[in-house]
């Protein structure tokens, strides 16, 4: 408690409240120097294996096909190499490594296939899409789950909880 008809010192340029308006310091050099105190500064965020995940996006490239094997690589890539960060990243990393050698791997199966049973079943009379097209329809609804599994891992990756695919090919084992 203070003492009464005691008031604490107003610091330089200080403006009361109630007041309107801003006034400038009176003083040059009246702002406090020297940055933040010690403990203020917001924590650190660790790694959480988000990037692995973000680049199964570029399943979005433009160019069809090669947009999914690029996902799929840059997945396998940036997932090997977020593994040395430990931790949730080092978990995250490993799905998404995972996951993205089993689509590139399944995929890669799907549109050599269908390239095959379109050349070797069309040389002799055309017939309709769906013996030859059945190849690329998986395909096709292999990279929506892609895209989806890509957009889920990227939301747990980024709340700090690991992704698991049950199904993707364990190529790495924790």
């Amino acid at each position: 408690m203070s003492a009464p008809g005691y008031a604490p010192p107003q610091a330089p340029g200080y403006v009361h409240p109630q007041s309107q308006g801003y006034a400038p310091p009176q003083t040059p050099g009246a702002y406090p120097t020297g940055g933040y105190p010690a403990g203020t500064y917001p924590a650190a965020v660790p790694p959480r294996g988000l990037l692995p995940w973000a680049l199964g996006l570029l399943i979005l490239f433009p160019v069809p096909f090669l947009g999914g094997l690029l996902s799929g690589i840059a997945m396998a890539v940036s997932g090997g190499a977020s593994r040395r960060f430990g931790g949730v990243a080092r978990e995250n990393a490993r799905a998404a490594l995972n996951w993205g050698l089993t689509y590139l791997l399944v995929s890669t199966v799907l549109i050599v296939s269908h390239f095959v049973i379109l050349f070797t079943l069309t040389e002799d009379s055309p017939t309709g899409f769906y013996p030859i097209g059945i190849p690329i329809t998986v395909y096709f609804a292999l990279s929506l789950l892609h895209l989806v599994l890509v957009i889920v891992g990227m939301v747990r990756a980024s709340s700090g909880k690991v992704m698991r695919v049950p199904f993707a090919i364990p190529y790495l084992r924790a």
